[in-house]
């Protein structure tokens, strides 16, 4: 517990220190600047409050090692955002920072028409959101032996919600006789907007200009995922204080 949240911490401020170093110049790039340090006080702010004495007694899986796994993933989605902004000299590519080549212009050679659809951030982007769908899909299945490796519930072998009968046998229970238990039309708004997401990562968030020859990073693409960022922040905060606010509510 103590070497996780130790290491999620230490990687977040590395992060933070290697974004001003290379997002960042001393006359330019003041978004990068404001979207670094506001991200780097909300982190602390919800670090400070996972520990607070009220906290930990409504919600008392809360703690330092989910304050720090968020703080590493909002650096993360702080790094994406800046990855998609069109001023060269904010955004490096992730390749010349390793290669220290000077990317300083723009890497599409519209003269050729050669257009660059992939680059290391879309690559890195595209893993992690397979990787998080692959885990979402396994924490939400039915299957008795992924529950018992994911230790997600008690396997009672009987695949479901059930009632036992007179003669001792246990059956399946039909509790979706006058409604769903699921709004149909919340399930396809939410897969409308993953689809969405998937294209735009596959695109890497790129807008064609008027010739189709080359690909502009957008500014648009960076508040969307630095918003993102902030609205992941604030559900975390929600989870620590709503049941402060909502004494009588259950949130197991």
């Amino acid at each position: 517990l103590l070497f996780f949240t130790v290491l999620h911490f230490a990687l977040a401020f590395t992060a933070v220190v290697l974004f001003y170093i290379y997002y960042t110049q001393p006359d330019d790039c003041t978004e990068h600047k404001v979207f670094i340090s506001l991200n780097l006080i909300f982190c602390i702010i919800i670090s400070v409050v996972s520990i607070l004495p009220k906290i930990q007694e409504a919600q008392p899986h809360s703690g330092l090692l989910q304050a720090s796994l968020i703080s590493l993933y909002t650096m993360y989605v702080t790094w994406s955002a800046m990855t998609n902004n069109p001023n060269r000299k904010c955004n490096p590519s992730l390749l010349s920072l390793v290669s220290h080549v000077n990317t300083t212009q723009p890497s599409v050679n519209t003269d050729l028409g050669h257009v660059q659809w992939w680059d290391a951030q879309g690559i890195v982007g595209l893993v992690i959101f397979l990787f998080c769908t692959l885990y979402a899909s396994i924490r939400s299945s039915s299957n008795a032996q992924v529950n018992k490796l994911m230790q997600t519930e008690e396997c009672t072998g009987s695949g479901g919600e059930g009632v036992v009968g007179e003669d001792g046998v246990r059956r399946a229970m039909d509790n979706e006789e006058e409604k769903v238990t699921y709004s149909y039309s919340f399930f396809h708004f939410h897969l409308c907007l993953a689809s969405l997401y998937i294209m735009m990562t596959l695109t890497n968030w790129y807008q064609p200009d008027t010739t189709t020859q080359a690909m502009q990073s957008t500014m648009p693409a960076v508040w969307v995922k630095m918003c993102s960022s902030w609205l992941g922040l604030g559900l975390y905060l929600w989870t620590l204080l709503a049941p402060l606010i909502f004494p009588d509510r259950d949130f197991n």
